[in-house]
């Protein structure tokens, strides 16, 4: 067995880490390649090089070759200086984001073994990739033996990527996997699974205490960290940066619970990190107490997507058993689904592959199969969650409105823990596959509102923020932008409910999205109480400028 055999031999068998650590690094690779593109693959084809060095390389007199019966020319690159760590995108007419424009027509595979070559200058170093098979024509490998070792052929739409940008084994089966969401000119996604391991809850020393593991349960590493957060009754209490954790370890988290009653308390734990495969194990719920089963309830609705998404419905389930459901709405609509035997955030969407090429960041895994759909009413509408037994087991009900497009309603809890639902405050508008956004922290402040933020440069990111404390729990809210013309610029509210306190943000565009010019400007609020009572009107004045 000759040095690269074994050292394929030994990355197969699990020492992955240690060889992305610098035991194998070859300079200029192929780090992922888009050769069959979404309907016509006529000027969107693409290959993405990446140098994997410490040092600058001119790539003047490179080549790209392209393998069917054999290698053949299809561009030689100009001078073009590449840095280290950095990626070159060489594409086809339609790639706008390419560096390099090149007619490239590679094989499609689909029937017997194609590949795709990069040759140095002087011809003293190739990166080869190999797809498909069987290897019909006996396309050679980087040794110029016989290739044996081959990439999958990858669906229309998806790219060929290497698992971690630059690690090259010479094993194109182990390098490289099919991509649903490519990245070209970027880094590619690492698809590592972190869990929790066997989190507990003790009583010790007149306090209570938690513990948890977080484990890299992939034969390779991510060079990003994680987050782990532990939540007592839906408030985190900590929140940590998890490190790089090497394949197959594991590190260790406790500390004390805030808990001074004798009440029973829920302790959650949640771990994040992107890319991850597996989402079912980075959530645990404990009962402080004897266990108490709580039904799943309807956590986030996207009524209103932006022109040409799909609509969507969270659904978020505390405990782990697996059963049936189903979602109706006020026009008796239905949408039948099952829950997996684990707790988290679940989706269902009128059109599933739609929702996930809209929010990439929401794991496949958690948009759930499902049968029908109850139309979401953009004027207003009921949802109702039945159990398989046709118990109702959640309901929520909302006034909609045009001014929230692309935004989502949220489930919340008030600080006396009574559920509540408002507009998603994080900045994307939405929170799929997620906990719900967070209330910002007020500013202190006497009487009920406090402006910030003006003078305001919009040009700058800057923003004008209404914050208010206001005496009911919920209320109705109209605020409006005016110009010193008296015309209506912008719309913060429209009869929309909010909670007693938190704020309202300006960004100093208009209803289009243009930055609005300099001068002064009015903003109209009118708010009344969700169970009646007088009309709070206030109006103040704020300054943009450039």
């Amino acid at each position: 067995m000759n040095y690269i055999r074994w050292i394929q031999f030994l990355l197969i068998e699990g020492l992955g880490y240690l060889l992305f650590t610098g035991l194998l690094s070859a300079e200029i690779v192929i780090n992922e390649v888009h050769y069959d593109p979404k309907g016509t693959d006529s000027g969107y084809e693409w290959i993405e090089l990446y140098n994997n060095g410490d040092s600058d390389i001119n790539l003047q007199g490179g080549q790209i070759l392209c393998g069917g019966i054999t290698f053949e020319l299809v561009y030689e690159l100009p001078s073009f200086i590449l840095r280290a760590h950095r990626f070159l995108l060489i594409g086809e007419s339609q790639v706008t984001q390419a560096q390099l424009i090149t007619p490239l027509g590679f094989q499609n595979g689909g029937t017997e073994t194609d590949g795709i070559r990069y040759v140095s200058s002087d011809g003293t170093y190739t990166d080869t990739v190999l797809y498909d098979s069987p290897n019909t024509h006996q396309l050679p490998d980087e040794s110029g033996m016989v290739a044996t070792s081959f990439a999958p052929d990858v669906p229309e739409g998806y790219s060929l990527a290497r698992r971690i940008d630059g690690l090259d084994t010479n094993n194109c089966e182990f390098d490289f996997l099919s991509e649903s969401q490519p990245t070209p000119g970027l880094p590619n996604h690492r698809y590592i699974d972190y869990a929790l391991s066997s989190p507990e809850v003790y009583y010790s020393d007149s306090f209570w205490h938690y513990q948890v593991a977080v484990k890299n349960l992939s034969s390779i590493t991510t060079n990003i960290s994680a987050d782990l957060n532990i939540f007592l009754d839906e408030s985190s209490i900590a929140e940590y940066i998890v490190p790089i954790i090497a394949p197959g370890d594991s590190l260790l988290y406790e500390g004390m619970i805030p808990v001074e009653d004798d009440l029973n308390h829920l302790i959650k734990f949640m771990l994040t990190l992107v890319d991850d495969i597996d989402l079912t194990n980075n959530q645990y719920t404990i009962w402080l107490g004897e266990s108490e089963s709580q039904p799943p309830v309807i956590n986030e609705i996207m009524y209103n997507p932006l022109t040409g998404l799909p609509e969507w419905v969270e659904i978020y389930a505390l405990d782990s058993a697996k059963s049936d459901y189903i979602l109706k709405d006020k026009a008796d609509n239905q949408c039948s689904f099952s829950l997996p035997a684990s707790s988290g955030y679940f989706i269902l969407s009128s059109n599933p592959d739609s929702f996930i090429n809209q929010y990439p960041g929401c794991s496949p895994s958690l948009v759930l199969p499902s049968t029908g759909w109850t139309s979401l009413n953009n004027e207003g509408d009921s949802l109702y969650l039945f159990d398989q037994e046709q118990n109702l087991i959640d309901q929520m009900s909302y006034t909609g409105d045009n001014f929230h497009k692309g935004i989502s309603l949220e489930r919340y809890l008030t600080d006396s823990q009574e559920v509540q639902w408002r507009y998603c405050l994080n900045e994307l508008g939405s929170t799929p596959g997620q906990p719900n956004s967070q209330t910002p922290s007020l500013p202190q402040f006497n009487g009920t509102f406090h402006i910030t933020g003006s003078p305001c440069n919009p040009q700058k990111g800057e923003n004008i923020n209404i914050y208010y404390k206001l005496k009911s729990a919920n209320s109705y809210v109209d605020c409006y932008i005016y110009d010193r013309q008296g015309r209506k610029v912008f719309v913060l509210a429209n009869n929309s409910m909010i909670s007693s306190e938190g704020n309202l943000s300006w960004d100093g565009k208009d209803s289009s999205g243009k930055y609005l010019p300099r001068g002064l400007y009015i903003i109209s609020w009118k708010s009344k109480a969700q169970d009646g009572g007088k009309i709070l009107n206030r109006q103040f004045s704020v300054v943009l400028y450039h």
